[in-house]
């Protein structure tokens, strides 16, 4: 009986300790997997420990597995349980640069443009002139001469025709081209010829009546977003006058021909100042273009303008006046 009940006391203490390391391990589980090496000495609560990264799994199956499933399955679990945080990292690449199309487009004024492309001007006032100005040097480095002097125009010109300017010089000088001579930009009457009675007003004149016939509306000149080319200089020396006959030869076809059969006709300088007056529109320099083709009083000149205001939204060389769809007020 007394060796039954020894063994009976030996038997309730080593339950006794499996029930502890069961309650070792459950804590271990609470604790997380920091004391993970500690609790190694003792057996079941290594197994306690080590399950702590594996949300408190390995706590039930150290008390019931014993010492060595339970430090075994407890460690392998917690440790990688644990890497998994390392996938918040690739949230990083969501900060990339997502400002960056803020660059597009521009604030600045009319004005400010000049200033930044480093265009010589003064402001001044014209009627019917919106942001008016002079210009006093080379634009874009062409001089847009007066008449056939080496004097820069200083008619008024609108800001934003000046900038379609900048655009003209970039095709002249893909040309060989550094100067023009112009018989003006500035001229506020009606549309569509100069004459004594359709004359450039002053600040002082009267206002005239563009309703009446032969009058079309206001001429472009007259906001300021035209100019008459007449003058072309090369490089190379060579001065074209479209006013000479032999340099600009009119074309006798259909109207809309110019830029297509009247074109490839040309030869010589004709053929050069065709090609230009056509690369001047579909280069998007003016959306509107007389040639000499056009009628008697453009046979001297190359009209060029933008419309009344904004941004032109055709752009068209005009041979012939029958061929006129901008509607009033083109010249």
């Amino acid at each position: 009986m007394r060796l039954s009940f020894l063994g009976w006391c030996a038997l309730a203490l080593a339950t006794g300790c499996g029930d502890d390391s069961s309650s070792s391990g459950g804590s271990g589980g609470s604790g997380g997997g920091s004391t993970g090496g500690a609790a190694g000495s003792d057996g079941g609560g290594a197994a306690g420990a080590g399950g702590a990264a594996g949300t408190g799994a390995g706590a039930g199956a150290g008390g019931t597995g014993g010492a060595s499933t339970g430090g075994t399955g407890g460690s392998t679990t917690g440790g990688t349980g644990g890497a998994g945080g390392t996938g918040g990292t690739g949230g990083t690449g969501g900060a990339s640069t997502g400002g960056a199309g803020g660059t597009g487009g521009s604030s600045l004024t009319c004005l400010q443009e000049l200033d930044k492309r480093g265009v010589g001007y003064t402001p001044t006032t014209a009627k019917g002139v919106v942001d008016a100005v002079k210009l006093t040097g080379k634009l874009n480095d062409v001089l847009i001469a007066k008449t056939d002097t080496n004097q820069v125009s200083t008619d008024p010109m609108a800001c934003k025709f000046v900038l379609y300017l900048w655009e003209m010089a970039e095709v002249l000088k893909a040309h060989g081209i550094h100067k023009i001579g112009t018989l003006g930009s500035y001229c506020y009457r009606c549309c569509c010829y100069w004459s004594q009675e359709n004359f450039c007003r002053g600040p002082n004149d009267p206002e005239p009546d563009c309703t009446k016939a032969p009058w079309q509306g206001y001429s472009n000149h007259s906001w300021g977003r035209a100019v008459d080319i007449r003058w072309i200089y090369k490089d190379t020396g060579q001065v074209y006058d479209v006013n000479n006959p032999a340099h600009w030869v009119e074309w006798s076809g259909p109207a809309s021909e110019t830029c297509t059969k009247a074109l490839a006709a040309q030869t010589g300088i004709s053929k050069e100042l065709y090609s230009l007056a056509c690369e001047l529109s579909t280069k998007h320099a003016f959306g509107t273009i007389l040639t000499p083709n056009y009628n008697s009083a453009h046979r001297n000149h190359f009209h060029c303008d933008i419309g009344q205001n904004g941004d032109p939204t055709k752009w068209t060389v005009l041979s012939s006046q029958t061929h006129v769809d901008e509607g009033p007020g083109d010249e």
